[in-house]
């Protein structure tokens, strides 16, 4: 007999409840790097400084405030009912990364305004 036509090793299927709150904590998984990111974006953006010809003289502030958002986001999924410790590397690096994609845009775009004007 095949593995998969084993009725002990099916997969159980989960309940309406069960796929809502993995859904809602995706999206949270999802919102809150952002807006983290964007947060991060503009702190990095106003600790910078402001340079001669368009260069931030403290430009690696930006990376070090990166770092900070990601680790702090680890104490604020509990506050909005996702569990950090269960958490895998798999996730960790999906947050990371929408972090940076969020913050990489935000800062850019508030250079590009500045010089717009």
């Amino acid at each position: 007999m095949l593995p998969s036509m084993n009725p002990s090793m099916r997969i159980p299927e989960k309940s309406g409840e069960e796929r809502k709150k993995e859904y809602v904590d995706g999206i949270k998984k999802t919102i809150i790097p952002g807006i983290f990111g964007i947060i991060g974006g503009f702190i990095s953006f106003y600790l910078a400084g402001n340079g001669i010809g368009g260069v931030q003289p403290r430009a690696g502030f930006g990376l070090i405030i990166l770092v900070f958002v990601i680790f702090i986001q680890k104490y604020v999924f509990p506050l909005v009912s996702v569990r950090a410790e269960e958490l895998g590397a798999k996730d960790w690096l999906y947050i990371g990364f929408m972090t940076l994609a969020f913050w990489f845009v935000s800062w850019t775009f508030l250079l590009t305004c500045k010089y717009l004007k």
